[in-house]
């Protein structure tokens, strides 16, 4: 009796060892998507259908605040991950490109990728100087509905720093008719619909402004 105890209690012992050990090798091999562990390698971030872009779920209520604004456009850029890097190379919880960074004085993308107050100050810039280049339009078309898309200043800010301000201007001024989509094939009226009436007034537009901190 005692011999088959033993025998039972060596069985458990091994099963519960087993099922530890294959517990701990499946979580060293799953993966998120955005592999962001060490800087500088080329992540994967998921393209629009793989994430639901609705900043709604699972976050805190900040609404149409502009830390709101923040809030939810880093959370559709990359789910809020300071140290994500797509695989076009776009950096950062704003996903910046290199040539942006460089137009707000960010020259350094490693610093950048390791300061969320740089990525911070780097978007209040660029925000800045997008609203002074588009700051005829905000004032014309602001109210507006084009083609089933309100128009409003915050609308156009997240719209140009999906597309540019230069392609936001292209849809002003083709009323609609000219529509430009990102590398994921979103276009540019989701971010106006998406990102209406925010308070963004707080930014002032400065076609001067820079990254600082």
């Amino acid at each position: 009796m005692t011999k088959r105890f033993m025998k039972l209690s060596a069985l458990l012992v091994l099963t519960v060892f087993t099922v530890m050990a294959f517990s701990s090798k499946k979580e060293e091999y799953s993966s998120s998507i955005f592999a962001t562990d060490t800087i500088g390698n080329i992540a994967y971030v998921p393209y629009d259908y793989e994430v639901n872009l609705s900043s709604q779920d699972e976050i805190p209520f900040l609404g149409k605040s502009f830390l709101g604004f923040c809030y939810d456009l880093g959370f559709s850029e990359s789910s809020g991950n300071y140290r994500a890097v797509n695989r076009l190379g776009y950096l950062g919880k704003y996903q910046f490109g290199r040539s942006t960074l460089r137009w707000v004085g960010v020259y350094n993308t490693s610093r950048f990728l390791n300061s969320p107050l740089l990525q911070e100050a780097a978007f209040k810039a660029l925000i800045s100087k997008n609203k002074w280049v588009l700051r005829d339009y905000i004032d014309e078309f602001s109210g507006q509905t084009i083609d089933g898309v309100k128009i409003t200043e915050s609308g156009l800010l997240a719209a140009a720093h999906l597309g540019g301000a230069g392609n936001v201007k292209k849809f002003l001024d083709s009323k609609g008719a000219n529509v430009f989509k990102d590398a994921n094939h979103i276009p540019i009226t989701k971010y106006m619909k998406r990102f209406v009436d925010y308070d963004v007034s707080r930014i002032l537009p400065d076609n001067n402004a820079r990254a600082t901190l």
